[in-house]
């Protein structure tokens, strides 16, 4: 079992938070050609949603959660629609129980990344340094896309 550390966690933080503008567009770029179809899952849920907040927030967090996963020395299968099809029944069915329940056990199971899965839990619940909180609707969508994609990337992990 492959759990990305804390510590891989907060490096990818620190690097993707120290680049420029630059290079944070040319990593972003380098990791959209390795995984274009998941980033274009990851973006198609900012047009479902109507939330243009959702699209730059997933972009972010799409970057420090690809770079925790390189920096842990995970080495990842390209994601492809297959995969991302693959994943939303079960996905779908997870998040049924959290909103039946409110039992995220199935959740957790498929995603098997608990700590990448806090760190988002954090991100979206704490406020920026202006004190500003997310909106409600944008934490549920940001907490959903998240989830999906780091389940995904978890699914993609080649031993």
């Amino acid at each position: 079992m492959s759990i990305v550390s804390v510590d891989s966690i907060e490096a990818a933080i620190k690097k993707i938070d120290g680049l420029s503008d630059d290079a944070l567009d040319k990593l972003i770029e380098t990791f959209a050609a390795k995984q274009d179809d998941l980033l274009g899952h990851v973006m198609q849920a900012g047009v479902e949603y109507e939330n243009e907040d959702l699209n730059a927030f997933s972009i972010y967090y799409f970057t420090i959660i690809v770079e925790a996963f390189l920096i842990e020395k995970l080495s990842l299968k390209t994601i492809d629609q297959d995969d991302i099809e693959a994943f939303q029944e079960p996905f779908l069915l997870a998040l049924d129980e959290i909103n039946k329940e409110e039992d995220y056990t199935a959740l957790h199971e498929l995603i098997n990344q608990p700590n990448l899965i806090s760190f988002m839990v954090n991100e979206i619940d704490s406020e920026d340094e202006d004190g500003e909180s997310l909106e409600e609707e944008t934490k549920t969508q940001l907490f959903i896309v998240m989830s999906s994609m780091i389940g995904l990337l978890n699914s993609a992990i080649q031993k």
